[in-house]
C-alpha cells in the first residue's frame, strides 16, 4: 500500500503542466501562423504588383513605390515595416526616396522588384514579441513587341 500512497494526488500536477507546457504555447503558435500567412500573401501580391507596373511606368520607381505603399496600407500594416528593391539593387524604407530604379526598358528585358515586410514572430494576447522579415521577388519581361515611346 505504501507504494500506492506516493503516487497518490499527481493527476492535478500533470494537469497543470500539460497546460502550461504544452497547450498554451501550442495556442500561442497557431495564433501567431495567420498574421505570417498573411504577410506572406501581402509581399507576393507587391512584388508582382510592382514589378508590372515598373514594366508600364518606363522603369520609373516613383510611381511603384506609391503603388506598393497603397497596397501596404490596404492591408493595414504600417509603411516602417516594408522596404523594396529594384533591379537588384539593395532594399529600401518604402518611406525613403528611390534611388536609381531600373532605368528605361529594353525590349525582352526583365524588371525584378523584391519587397520586404516584418512580420510579428509571435503574436500573444497582450501584443507582439519579436519581428521576422518576409520577401518575396518578382521578375516582369518587357514584351518584344512593346513600344519604347
Amino acid at each position: 500500500m505504501k507504494g500506492r500512497r506516493s503516487q497518490r494526488g499527481s493527476a492535478p500536477i500533470e494537469l497543470v503542466l500539460a497546460i502550461g507546457l504544452i497547450l498554451i504555447p501550442m495556442a500561442l503558435l497557431s495564433l501567431s501562423f495567420g498574421p505570417y500567412l498573411e504577410r506572406m500573401v501581402l509581399v507576393r501580391i507587391a512584388a508582382a504588383e510592382a514589378a508590372r507596373e515598373l514594366v508600364r511606368s518606363d522603369g520609373s520607381a516613383e510611381g511603384v513605390l506609391a503603388l506598393v505603399a497603397e497596397i501596404v496600407r490596404n492591408h493595414g500594416v504600417q509603411l516602417d515595416d516594408v522596404a523594396v528593391g529594384f533591379c537588384g539593387e539593395a532594399i529600401r524604407p518604402v518611406t525613403e526616396r528611390p534611388g536609381r530604379g531600373c532605368g528605361p526598358p529594353a525590349k525582352g528585358g526583365e524588371f525584378t522588384v523584391t519587397v520586404a515586410v516584418g512580420v510579428p514572430a509571435l503574436v500573444t494576447p497582450y501584443g507582439e514579441v519579436g519581428k521576422l522579415t518576409v520577401r518575396a521577388s518578382h521578375a516582369e519581361t518587357v514584351g518584344l513587341y512593346r513600344s519604347t515611346q
